[in-house]
């Protein structure tokens, strides 16, 4: 197969979704080619995730926070390593998200009661225990146990050595909303990014094999270059689903349970329909090259016959002349002699 004329990313993206003759052409392309289309298609996933992702913290989460901590939660103070929530019961807040839940409790606690408190987080996916001088944080996502971080931390995280709930709300309030977006951007990205690039290299490496073994049982001889290319391409469509479903994800919570099986379904049909064809494509090249060569066969076993004919009249031929320059010859003798008689008679 003949190289092709290169493809715009755009035109790439289109064709490697719709049009599955053209994984022959990417197949022929060099490998750096396939590498840098998909760095563009995971820079432009990732760009459009860290913004969606950060207005909605921006403009939905930030506001929704400050109005939680003003409405939902009582006045309290921090002062040198120690809060003070001015509550004569247990704040215990459960409504923010499904299994998460916060308890707060300033007041001087015995063991018991610390480790009671401690159990009910452990109920939940993520709990948090506030306590005057300490926090304990369980997050069932990082697969650590209860972590227990002092007071004075979290303090200096916030930057400051006193403060109160209104000191938070004043300082929400005077947030330049467009400078955090673009921070909150741009850090998103980054770590989304590498996540992901290390994520997919991965899920390469596993189409590239799948689709050396589908070659070898074709019994089609493939180059790396063109493994890697077709197992990049085939990730195109699944990667836009997948920004779909993030975005979906982030604005409304609905959650497809066995989409990573879907995800990665859809690339290995991708790339088992490409093999497929081209082994025919091969097959029917073949079958063409040999309709030429069985032609060519013909066309010289014609001008064989030709040549051999012409080759057996040229004797015939000269025979012909041959016989032809003799009468010739006998005619001019016998007008000669005729003219020599007249003369002899005095004939003129």
């Amino acid at each position: 197969m003949e190289k092709t004329k290169k493809q715009g990313f755009f035109k790439s993206i289109k064709n490697s979704i719709f049009n599955f003759d053209s994984y022959q052409d990417f197949a022929l392309e060099e490998m750096k080619r396939g590498i840098f289309y998909f760095l563009k298609l995971a820079i432009l996933f990732s760009v459009i995730i860290a913004i969606v992702f950060s207005v909605l913290q921006v403009v939905v989460t930030i506001p929704n926070a400050k109005n939680f901590i003003a409405s939902d939660i009582p006045d309290f103070s921090y002062s040198n390593g120690i809060l003070d929530v001015k509550s004569d019961e247990t704040v215990t807040i459960d409504n923010i998200a499904d299994q998460v839940l916060i308890i707060a409790d300033t007041k001087d606690l015995d063991d018991t009661k610390i480790n009671e408190y401690k159990d009910k987080i452990n109920l939940y996916d993520i709990g948090v225990l506030v306590l005057k001088d300490k926090v304990y944080l369980k997050n069932s996502y990082t697969g650590t146990s209860v972590q227990e971080i002092p007071m004075s931390d979290i303090g200096s995280i916030y930057g400051k050595n006193e403060f109160t709930k209104q000191d938070i709300v004043n300082d929400i309030n005077s947030i330049n909303m467009i400078s955090l977006c673009i921070s909150l951007a741009f850090t998103v990205f980054l770590g989304f990014f590498i996540t992901y690039l290390i994520m997919s290299i991965l899920d390469i490496i596993i189409l590239a094999l799948l689709s050396n073994i589908i070659a070898m049982l074709l019994r089609v001889r493939m180059k790396v270059s063109a493994l890697v290319n077709i197992s990049v391409h085939a990730m195109t469509l699944p990667i836009i689903l997948l920004l779909i479903y993030a975005i979906v994800l982030m604005t409304t919570g609905f959650e497809i349970k066995y989409f990573n099986i879907m995800y990665r379904g859809i690339a290995y049909i991708y790339v088992i329909t490409a093999v497929f064809l081209i082994r025919q494509s091969l097959i029917k090249q073949q079958m063409e090259l040999t309709t030429i060569v069985q032609k060519q066969k013909e066309l010289k076993q014609q001008l064989e016959e030709k040549e051999k004919e012409k080759q057996e009249q040229e004797p015939k031929e000269k025979d012909e002349q041959k016989d032809n320059k003799e009468d010739e010859s006998n005619d001019k003798k016998e007008e000669k002699d005729n003219n020599v008689g007249k003369e002899a008679n005095g004939e003129v």
